[in-house]
């Protein structure tokens, strides 16, 4: 199985609607392909995981690359794996510019980072750390 995280910008902000419908949409199609993951939403710019099958996440992958929703698509991080992370997840989120996440035990400033490439250039499986965070929140 293959697990790939990426960073993109949102060509503008998303509102809760259009994250919803967003959500909504990619939760249905990760289903069907077999694909789990975790997609984080801050200030316009995303960071989503996925993981499943190779062939079926680089088919998503190139998929979302070309949505033109959002640009500045950049791989953080891709490896094989032999177990899912998120496989209780079929698309994960967490809107990070909620206060409800501001909330959640053990907030810390580190969740307010830029979700850009240029902060996980030199760490880039720290983004697993901060996906990882939200996922054993819930």
């Amino acid at each position: 199985m293959l697990l790939l995280v990426y960073v993109s910008s949102a060509v503008k902000p998303f509102g809760t609607e259009e994250l919803t419908e967003l959500l909504v949409k990619a939760r249905e199609k990760n289903s069907r392909l077999g694909v789990t993951g975790m997609l984080l939403y801050q200030d316009g710019n995303f960071m989503q995981a996925l993981e499943g099958e190779e062939p079926a996440v680089r088919q998503l992958y190139a998929t979302i690359s070309q949505d033109v929703r959002h640009r500045g698509t950049i791989v953080l991080l891709e490896e094989q794996i032999s177990k899912r992370q998120f496989g209780d997840w079929s698309m994960g989120f967490r809107n990070l510019t909620d206060q409800e996440v501001h909330a959640l035990p053990g907030f810390s400033p580190f969740m307010n980072r830029s979700l850009t490439a240029d902060y996980y250039r030199h760490d880039p499986t720290g983004c697993l750390s901060l996906l990882a965070l939200f996922r054993d929140s819930h």
